[in-house]
């Protein structure tokens, strides 16, 4: 795949082109945006452009370069992901010795940190010292949602590519490859995936994750006891985060469309499955309760990023979104 197959982040390819064309590669580059949008393909294919033997400003996609990079099999592209959900500095230490080495046949050594934003401090400061002088034959991409955990020295010499979520048509061009336009559950997974085409894929293949939200937004709808609510926590806090990070979003966007409900923007609604639910569940709240609802869940989502006790987060928001109802 070269950037002229990647849907819908021609701003941040046209950035990256431009700099292949006036030869100003940077050193390192911080691709931030939401999953599922293309910034890890996005830097595959820099990194194949920046290897590729035809040296145009974008891959050609046959020569040797580009397929091994394809195949991750290049000796000048290495990855680092997170283990155990963290970066360690033994992978940094590991990334600045090899740094060090000559080219093993390509133009450029380049370095894919995905999840940048979970260095541990030791990572991140020994980190700092190859991004003040990246060698000339390095360039590393750090990959991440948010700049929120970042160290802002990292950050400020990192050139920033943002990347943003498709457009609904964008997201039904892609969808159209999988289903019927006029299908119901293309219309589905288009408004579930807001924007993010790994997002839609996964929703498309994982029947696993629209059985979750079944159950996600019935516990919503129903008037949980204490039981019941130690009971779901309980069930949840062995999910890996990724997966408490989507049911926490599928809570956020059940209030987020009562919400909206509430000032009358029906065509902005998520869960458009679900409007008479919505509807009846809509008389429960008064529009600074669903506010303080969204706030709390936006809170769990910023407490279980630091490793806290999941069972007691969960349970504690449980509680708060029920003192959000009317009584």
């Amino acid at each position: 795949m070269s950037f002229e197959e990647i849907r819908g982040q021609r701003r941040a390819i046209r950035i990256l082109q431009n700099e292949v064309a006036a030869g100003s590669i940077s050193g390192a580059y911080l691709f931030i945006g939401p999953d599922g949008v293309g910034k890890n393909l996005t830097a595959l294919n820099f990194a194949k452009v920046l290897n590729c033997k035809e040296g145009k400003i974008d891959s050609c996609d046959r020569c040797s370069s580009c397929r091994k990079i394809d195949r991750l099999s290049h000796p000048d592209l290495r990855i680092i992901e997170p283990k155990e959900d963290s970066i360690k500095i033994e992978q940094i230490r590991t990334l600045k010795r090899e740094a060090a080495y000559s080219l093993y046949e390509g133009k450029k050594k380049v370095w894919i940190i995905r999840d940048a934003n979970k260095f541990t401090q030791e990572a991140a400061n020994s980190l700092l010292k190859i991004l003040e002088e990246p060698p000339p034959q390095v360039v590393i991409i750090l990959i991440s949602q948010t700049q929120e955990k970042l160290l802002p020295t990292i950050t400020s010499r990192c050139e920033t590519i943002p990347f943003s979520p498709l457009s609904s048509s964008e997201i039904r061009q892609i969808l159209k490859k999988y289903l019927p336009p006029t299908s119901p559950r293309a219309h589905l997974v288009e408004k579930l995936a807001r924007g993010r085409v790994g997002e839609a894929i996964l929703l498309l293949e994982d029947e696993d994750i629209l059985n979750l939200r079944e159950k996600v937004l019935s516990s919503l709808e129903e008037n949980l006891n204490l039981e019941q609510i130690f009971h779901l926590a309980g069930s949840w806090k062995n999910f890996p985060p990724h997966q408490l990070e989507r049911i926490l979003d599928m809570i956020l966007f059940w209030f987020r469309d009562l919400l909206i409900l509430k000032y009358g923007g029906g065509e902005r609604i998520i869960n458009h499955d679900r409007m008479d639910r919505l509807r009846r569940q809509g008389n429960r709240y008064s529009s600074s309760g669903l506010s303080k609802a969204i706030e709390t869940v936006e809170a769990t989502k910023r407490h279980l990023t630091y490793r806290v006790n999941a069972a007691l987060a969960l349970e504690d928001m449980w509680l708060r979104l029920r003192e959000c109802e009317l009584r």
